[in-house]
């Protein structure tokens, strides 16, 4: 897969970034960071201990990162709960979640293709 083939399946975003670093081997760089990050797995498990305070702080993380790396397909889903949860609504959050779980595993599974 190439880095504008794993944008083309999560949703978009390469334009952008090409645009910011000219260089898929740059971009590449990035995207390294991404399979290292761990707020993502974070979320899930302050989300399963009702802990509402650090399941926004991983979720605010999460977001950084998908929206530094311009993964527009998973933008949506992480700002949403981002903001359940910066409202202290973990019932609604509860709700968002498995969106964010199926096109966060979307990214994941195009990532491994992309970074093996």
């Amino acid at each position: 897969m190439t880095v504008k083939e794993f944008y083309d399946v999560t949703g978009g975003g390469y334009e952008t970034m090409f645009s910011k670093f000219s260089s898929d081997a740059t971009i590449t760089a990035f995207l390294k960071i991404f399979k290292r990050d761990t707020s993502f797995a974070t979320l899930c498990d302050k989300m399963a201990a009702g802990d509402v305070d650090g399941s926004f702080q991983a979720a605010h993380t999460l977001k950084g990162v998908v929206l530094n790396l311009n993964i527009e397909g998973l933008k949506d889903p992480v700002c949403t709960i981002t903001e359940a949860l910066r409202a202290k609504d973990m019932d609604e959050a509860k709700k968002l979640l498995p969106a964010v779980k199926q096109t966060y595993e979307k990214v994941w599974d195009a990532l491994l293709q992309l970074l093996p």
